[in-house]
């Protein structure tokens, strides 16, 4: 339920996948210079169970997008609850969005919010919300239509938006409106040369507002060993809890006794012993009696918990599962009524049944509030047929030289997978910069996502081939993670093997060829896992499953910026801004080939 702390340079949301928030600022002339494509859209058709929106083109404003149907797959994605379900109470037949992509990826804006997308099959795939964005603009879609053509004809125009200042209230969509100049002319971040004014223009609109009332992570919890609370006590059923025998904490989370000390938090080291948490807090009387308000319970727990809420049984861990992680990060619908006890006091209680040596439990409750809504007025849709849909995404390998072909070999004596690469181009034409170095093995550009930020590349080969291998040298994948997670799996040895200049050969472990550029010191000696892929369903109307990896063509990587990969070092997104990472010097040059070896380190 945390944020992810990466701090991306410019232009980073057009580089492929970076599944981490765009913290620095972008001008509206920057993104639609770097915008291959603008598109107008309006809503034709919603599935809400699905997390599914189905877009028809209105207008092409920057180049010519092939279809007129454009699809959206928001699912349940994003790095918080709020993040799909902001996109998905907007979502309504006629409402207007803008589509920024270069092709490989996207940037939506549906006026008071934006998220980030990339393609998987027909589809476009949700990957996060970008709220720092509403530092671009935040106002009507309609009028950011009409801004972007005055820009793309070389005008500059005067943009509303949220001012730069506290990231956590950009989450919540909250801040100061400002007005700001934008043209083609202002593409570097200047608010002291650019503020045109406070206020908005009278556009403004945020469609619903969340509210948080109950922070991940809050103080002012209390435990208690669950075995004294017996089955029918009256403290299961009261909101008046009785305070005698229970204990108090700052917050109910023990994930790592460093991370207690930092949080001045409550340790829980009794093996076996189930706890029971309670937390009471305040709700607006307003709140309660507002129509349509949507609450909301996101918990994490590495146990299985029960949570109820003024004594009701609001959630608890799903039948028939024995198994840590099975109620991890679940995100609950709550009904109203267990906000409405007839008093504006809400206690929360969280039981964990089994309890764990080094318990992890932590939770967030929202209020989700729909605002009056101003008439808009909708471009009519284009006539005429709609484009045939596209076909299937292509999930076979890019093709290397005929004549030579370039295969995966399985090494049993050695206990490794051998695989042919060649040292990638680290400036891609595309782009302005040369970007921090996130994954180590990946497909060649247009194909692999990651490819302006890898040590080599490789065609001719399925990702999932590699998995195979592995798998016939005895292991078997663990599970990857992505933002906030941390890898696990089998450990590997991961080597790169070349011939210098001289001719002299090399095998050294792949992280000894990177370096930190900001204290020009190579990193530590890494940790791999052999994580295995997740599992991705290209198109959410047909039940067709393929290797996720397959369709990034991410092999490796060294953060868990996506979880569509093989390996994974143990570094986690906490490390990701300490270091801007690139190849040493004298490795040989772009295009070189060289091995990629992946040694299994024990049968496991």
């Amino acid at each position: 339920m945390r944020y992810l702390p990466a701090a991306l340079v410019a232009l980073a949301f057009f580089g492929g996948p970076s599944f981490a928030y765009i913290e620095a600022p972008h001008t509206l002339g920057l993104v639609v210079r770097d915008s291959s494509h603008i598109i107008v859209m309006q809503v034709a058709r919603v599935d809400k169970d699905k997390g599914l929106i189905v877009f028809r083109k209105v207008e092409d404003l920057k180049g010519k997008h092939p279809r007129n149907e454009i699809k959206h797959n928001i699912g349940k994605r994003g790095f918080h609850p709020r993040e799909w379900q902001n996109i998905m109470n907007w979502a309504r037949e006629g409402h207007v969005a803008l589509f920024f992509h270069n092709g490989g990826a996207s940037e939506t804006c549906i006026g008071s919010y934006w998220y980030q997308c990339y393609p998987e099959g027909e589809w476009w795939a949700m990957s996060h919300a970008e709220p720092f964005l509403l530092r671009t603009f935040s106002g009507r879609a309609e009028k950011l239509a009409e801004q972007v053509k005055a820009i793309l004809q070389n005008k500059e125009v005067v943009v509303t938006a949220l001012e730069d200042g506290n990231k956590n209230n950009l989450h919540l969509r909250k801040g100061k409106v400002i007005r700001m100049k934008a043209s083609l002319k202002r593409l570097d971040w200047n608010p002291r040369r650019d503020f045109a004014g406070l206020g908005g223009d009278g556009d403004v609109v945020e469609e619903f507002r969340t509210i948080n009332l109950l922070a991940e992570s809050s103080p002012g919890w209390k435990y208690l060993p669950a075995a004294s609370l017996p089955r029918g006590d009256r403290r299961w059923s009261q909101a008046d809890y009785d305070d005698r025998g229970w204990r108090t904490g700052r917050s109910p989370i023990g994930y790592g006794e460093e991370e207690i000390r930092k949080r001045q938090g409550t340790l829980i080291k009794e093996q076996g012993v189930p706890f029971c948490f309670r937390r009471t807090f305040q709700v607006s009387a307003d709140l309660l009696r507002q129509k349509d308000v949507v609450f909301r319970l996101a918990v994490a727990s590495d146990d299985s918990a029960v949570v109820h809420i003024n004594g009701q049984l609001a959630d608890q861990e799903p039948e028939n599962t024995d198994h840590e992680f099975a109620y991890w990060n679940r995100d609950i619908e709550l009904p109203a009524r267990l906000f409405q006890p007839g008093t504006n006091l809400v206690t929360v209680l969280v039981r964990n049944k089994k309890g764990s040596s080094d318990l992890y439990l932590d939770m967030e409750i929202t209020a989700q509030v729909p605002l009056p809504r101003v008439a808009l007025k909708v471009a009519k849709p284009l006539q005429g047929k709609t484009a045939a849909p596209a076909s299937a995404l292509d999930l076979s390998a890019p093709k290397g030289d005929p004549k030579n072909p370039a295969r995966l070999t399985v090494d049993a004596q050695r206990r490794a997978v051998v695989i042919p690469a060649r040292i990638a181009q680290r400036k891609l034409p595309q782009f302005n910069d040369v970007y921090p170095l996130e994954v180590v093995a990946t497909y060649p550009a247009p194909r692999g996502q990651k490819a302006h930020e890898t040590v080599v590349s490789f065609t001719d080969i399925r990702p999932s081939e590699v998995h195979r291998g592995l798998e016939k040298l005895g292991l078997k994948a663990g599970k990857p993670a992505r933002g906030d997670g941390i890898a696990a799996g089998p450990e590997v040895r991961v080597l790169l093997e070349y011939a210098d200049a001289a001719g002299k050969s090399h095998s050294v472990p792949v992280e000894k060829r990177m370096v930190d550029k900001k204290t020009n010191k190579p990193l530590p000696p890494l940790r791999w896992r052999f994580t295995g892929s997740a599992i991705k369903q290209p198109d959410p109307e047909k039940s067709d499953k393929v290797y996720g990896a397959d369709m990034s063509g991410t092999l490796i990587t060294l953060f868990p910026v996506t979880d569509d990969v093989v390996l994974q070092s143990t570094l986690t997104m906490k490390d990701e801004p300490l270091y801007r990472l690139e190849r040493v010097k004298g490795l040989p040059a772009e295009g070189t080939t060289v091995r990629l070896v992946i040694e299994a380190k024990c049968r496991c």
